[in-house]
């Protein structure tokens, strides 16, 4: 298929709005907040801590009664 002058500029055009368009996207996605990962973490840490806990606390209790 042979392009004339007006289908080449048209179709570079396009492209141009196209990667105008992706920029865009990328610009407000780069705005949005990231997840701070810290806090996602917080409840495992808290679990594990308790579960620490709670292993300390019956080996006390365990030597009391022995």
């Amino acid at each position: 298929m042979m392009l004339n002058h007006y289908d080449r500029e048209r179709l570079a055009q396009a492209h141009f709005q196209e990667l105008l368009r992706e920029a865009e996207q990328e610009r407000l996605s780069a705005q949005l907040p990231q997840p701070n990962h810290n806090v996602l973490l917080l409840p495992a840490r808290l679990i594990l801590s308790l579960r620490a806990l709670c292993m300390r606390l019956r080996k006390g209790f365990q030597r009391r009664i022995a």
